[in-house]
């Protein structure tokens, strides 16, 4: 039998290599495991702002002295919503793993024991601590639209009315984004907006900065880890698999319905149904108005859509004093942007590509009452998509009818797709004219006049159901064939 055995030399090589290789594995470990917690909680330095905004009355005031961050449902003149800014910039690396980020606040008073849903939202203007209220984010510098420019939204948590406990909110997929730069500052900017019914009592209270007990006042707690590597670059957007391009142009009456009930849901379906590839929808609230005060209608109609149809579907808004437009599209986009016309109205912009082609599409809806704003209107939106390359077709609402001085103004430079459609034999409707609003045709796409875009047809569907139309405009569905 052999005897096989370590000679002295040979033990402290195998102690010497055992020893490294545990190093390696613990090290590994270690930096597998290594993160960091910092609690952004410092008045001023760490917390840049913490206030709430209220209108009516009080929409000039400054809260950022308050010692509660307040929160109300109700008509704008009682509405209260919660702003906050993190200094994630200088505290937290670029590009940082963000492991958890939770945002810990402690009710001081509530009402009714109600447990109210608070989403936080992304809010896209840099506001400034006493400069901010209703109307401004700084000052001389007014919100998109009054008590709030908002963009994505993130958690919910309910908050009943357990004064003095704590209440927490996360923000990790919020923080993450904001250190990878995605909106642009990266100063994690939230609103914290009670998305309830106003109902009875659902007025809330937490701590802010200013709270003399200092053990109860605001924090956001973040742990994270070491930067990511730097992500590949996306693939380039799938190319829409036809050469055709099936739009709807469509005023839904913020969903209003003729019964007078607001219904995103019978939106949704009147899309679905008539099989759009994008859709432009004009007087779209964006948390205003009796059918979504407490809520972003786009965002809704595109959370409805993809659960109707299973897929994705993609959202470029225009909001104006709280009212806008929208553009979605099932086919991802290119490109996006909005532009702010005057007297409250903007455009919405979006480019996709069809047949090996980018087509950029727009939607607006220009004023009604006064007369005088509706060339002022068109005129800047003409002059505003003719900086995008061609084919450009740009749908709305224009408010006036067929041949008067402002229809030229949109169809002089472009083609009305309704009389292009009619004078080919190929335009069709319910009502046997064309018009989308009573007796009048306010409805349009324009689209440019080049040989590589060419229409295939244009229809004016009937949308009742059950006798009840969805809106108080009936859609114009425009099929192109981009070459």
């Amino acid at each position: 039998m052999t005897n096989v055995g370590f000679s002295p030399t040979r033990t402290v090589r195998f102690i010497y290599h055992l020893v490294i290789v545990s190093m390696a594995i613990g090290g590994f470990a270690a930096g597998a495991s290594a993160q960091t917690t910092v609690t952004l909680s410092t008045p001023g330095t760490q917390i840049n702002a913490d206030l709430n905004i209220q209108g009516g009355s009080s929409a000039m005031v400054d809260f950022s002295t308050s010692s509660v961050l307040a929160s109300k449902v109700s008509t704008e003149a009682y509405t209260r919503r919660i702003m906050m800014k993190f200094d994630t910039q200088n505290f937290i690396p670029a590009n940082a793993v963000i492991k958890s980020a939770y945002l810990y606040l402690v009710l001081q008073s509530a009402e009714s024991g109600e447990a109210r849903p608070f989403t936080a939202f992304h809010v896209s203007q840099s506001f400034v601590r006493a400069e901010t209220n209703w109307y401004y984010f700084r000052s001389g510098q007014a919100w998109g639209r009054p008590g709030g420019d908002f963009g994505p939204s993130f958690s919910t948590t309910y908050v009943g009315n357990s004064v003095g406990s704590t209440y927490t909110f996360d923000l990790t997929s919020m923080v993450q984004r904001t250190v990878n730069g995605e909106f642009g500052s990266r100063y994690t900017r939230v609103a914290l907006l009670d998305m309830g019914a106003n109902t009875n009592g659902n007025y809330r209270a937490f701590h802010s900065t200013r709270a003399a007990d200092t053990s109860v006042r605001p924090r956001l707690v973040i742990t994270y880890g070491a930067s990511a590597s730097t992500p590949p670059p996306p693939p380039p957007p799938t190319i829409t698999p036809s050469a055709t391009l099936r739009l709807m142009q469509w005023n839904v009456h913020k969903t209003k319905g003729s019964d007078g009930i607001c219904n995103p849901d019978r939106i949704a379906n009147t899309i679905v149904a008539q099989r759009a590839d994008v859709a432009s929808l004009n007087e779209i609230n964006f948390f205003s108005g009796e059918c979504a005060w407490t809520f972003d209608m786009g965002e809704r109609l595109q959370s409805l859509l993809q659960g109707k149809t299973g897929i994705t579907w993609y959202r470029q808004n225009a909001n104006a004093n709280g009212v806008g437009d929208v553009l979605l599209s099932r086919y991802p986009v290119v490109s996006s942007s909005y532009f702010l016309l005057d007297y409250g109205r903007a455009v919405a912009q979006m480019g996709l590509v069809v047949n090996g082609r980018t087509v950029n599409l727009f939607s607006t809806h220009v004023e009604y009452d006064i007369a005088a704003y509706r060339p002022i209107q068109i005129a800047e939106a003409v002059r505003w998509l003719s900086n995008f390359a061609e084919p450009r077709i740009i749908m709305g609402d224009f408010n006036t009818w067929p041949n008067t001085s402002d229809y030229y103004l949109l169809a002089t430079p472009l083609q009305d797709a309704w009389a292009a459609a009619a004078s080919g034999g190929v335009a069709t409707s319910y009502n046997g004219t064309g018009a989308t609003h009573g007796a009048s045709r306010f409805d349009y796409a324009f689209y440019s006049r080049i040989t590589a875009l060419a229409i295939t047809s244009v229809d004016v569907p009937d949308t009742r159901v059950n006798g009840v139309w969805p809106s108080d405009h009936d859609p114009v569905i425009s099929v192109f064939t981009v070459k």
